[in-house]
């Protein structure tokens, strides 16, 4: 994220925003009590059902990640972006480019 000019406290805040799946397939009272530790050490938690091991639609939504060569900055703008033939914030053209 660095190389996209990510501020390194920015990309700290968004790790620790992140969600993470800390236990799978536990009781309700098993969850509960891992969620307790976990709020009494300050962190937010929740309990939440999820699909069956067979259906991979949860892992695919939250792990359909854009490699970072996949990124480019408009040279009109400076936005950066996954790469299109037209910059999003300003509309121009990319394949005038040579990348």
């Amino acid at each position: 994220m660095s190389l996209m000019g990510v501020s390194g406290a920015a990309c700290e805040e968004l790790i620790k925003k992140a969600p993470i799946i800390m236990k799978k397939d536990l009781s309700l009272q098993d969850a509960r009590k891992y969620a307790d530790a976990v709020y009494q050490a300050g962190g937010k938690v929740a309990i939440k059902d999820y699909e069956t091991p067979g259906d991979n639609s949860l892992n695919n939504s939250l792990f359909n990640m854009v490699s970072l060569k996949n990124f480019i900055m408009c040279p009109q703008c400076g936005y950066k972006q996954v790469k299109t033939g037209t910059c999003i914030r300003c509309g121009f053209l990319m394949e005038t480019i040579e990348i």
